[in-house]
């Protein structure tokens, strides 16, 4: 595990370096696909199965394009989701932040309810799934989460894919739909999340538990959102002052600098130092499930744009406008309903889509969208 976790922390760097426009994005390629070869023996069954159902697929679209005289981009195969997999790691270190829970007992009511729910929707747009751990962990105190508390925490969560730039949704978006601009991206996502949001505390959780207690939140304190805000800031500053580097590699580097300085902050130079190295040898090699499945839909994208380059593959409509994605992002739940991973029909669209040139923004706020609602709706998804 220890090639994988230099492997890993390599590819964070070389992403970054890619990024600001000084390096080729080959070796971040080659470093993520020799931490993904040690941590194969990590995958169950059932993901190896999907991630060679995938990466085959990929190949064989990229010998028929071959077979028919096409470009095969076969460099790519190693390029494609680098950029998207050096951030997901950068953004891991954020964990060593913490959320700063008060002191006091759980707050109850309807009060609780709200906060919980934009507790765990901004620390995890900031943390990922690690928000929704610590803060379960906490509300269960030592039991079972009520129906009620899992549904705050579950949409609250998924709501954050809509907007935040540190979500592994918008690392997707903005990588299968080429020009989005992360500004624009955010500033149409932050009203439907507040709807959702608005949705979520208002609408019950289903059938009650039964003898259920009055719901119990986490608590929060307001000095806490100190982490979003900061980053917030920190990344439109990035825009504004490196308009050479791209969105994901303002992301990645904000992310792993501001983990860092709160390491080295709060627990000093050498404690710092010795959390981020255990973070780097032990969380970032349990990502393999993630570094495996873009590494394989990476293959399969690949190998749908080489396929589908030449605009031969069949089309329903002749644009793509507002009807078309609201019918394409109907589709998109209901295979996630069936279980097939938000990222594989993601993939699909955009090689399908790029022949007809849609606008970049409608087509990544419609994989988001797939993502917020699909990931909630796939039996499979964790």
């Amino acid at each position: 595990m220890v090639l994988a976790a230099w492997s890993m922390a390599a590819l964070v760097v070389l992403a970054i370096v890619h990024g600001a426009g000084h390096l080729p994005a080959w070796p971040a390629g080659l470093a993520a696909w020799v931490a993904g070869v040690c941590l194969w023996p990590r995958l169950d069954r059932r993901q190896r199965r999907f991630a060679l159902v995938l990466g085959a697929l990929g190949v064989v679209a990229l010998l028929v394009a071959w077979w028919q005289g096409l470009p095969t981009p076969w460099l790519r195969v190693l390029t494609q989701n680098t950029a998207l997999l050096g951030m997901l790691a950068a953004v891991s270190f954020l964990q060593l932040v913490g959320l700063g829970a008060a002191a006091e007992p759980p707050p109850e009511g309807r009060r609780a309810r709200w906060q919980t729910l934009f507790g765990v929707h901004l620390f995890g747009a900031v943390i990922n799934m690690s928000a929704v751990f610590i803060m379960a962990e906490r509300m269960a105190a030592g039991s079972r989460l009520s129906r009620t508390q899992a549904a705050m925490l579950s949409r609250g969560f998924l709501a954050a894919a809509l907007w935040s730039p540190f979500f592994a949704a918008m690392a997707v978006a903005l990588t299968y739909a080429p020009g989005a601009r992360l500004g624009e991206v955010v500033a149409a996502g932050v009203p439907l999340a507040l709807g959702v949001l608005w949705l979520a505390g208002q609408l019950p959780a289903g059938r009650a538990d039964a003898g259920e207690a009055p719901f119990s939140g986490f608590p929060m304190r307001l000095g806490a959102l100190w982490l979003p805000a900061t980053l917030s800031v920190v990344v439109m500053l990035g825009h504004a002052l490196l308009p050479g580097w791209s969105s994901l590699a303002i992301i990645s580097a904000a992310a792993l600098a501001l983990a860092m300085l709160s390491a080295f902050f709060g627990s000093g130079l050498r404690a710092g130092t010795r959390r981020i190295l255990d973070h780097a040898e032990h969380r970032l090699p349990a990502m393999s499930g993630e570094l495996l499945l873009f590494l394989s839909a990476g293959v399969f994208a690949t190998g749908l744009q080489a396929l589908f380059a030449q605009g031969a593959a069949w089309m329903p409509f002749a644009h793509f406008g507002p009807l078309q994605a609201a019918v394409l992002l109907a589709v998109m739940m209901g295979l996630a309903a069936l279980g097939i991973h938000t990222v594989v029909t993601i993939v699909m669209a955009s090689a399908w889509l790029m022949p007809l040139s849609p606008d970049p923004l409608l087509l990544a706020m419609v994989f988001l969208q797939a993502w917020a609602i699909g990931l909630a709706l796939n039996p499979m998804a964790g």
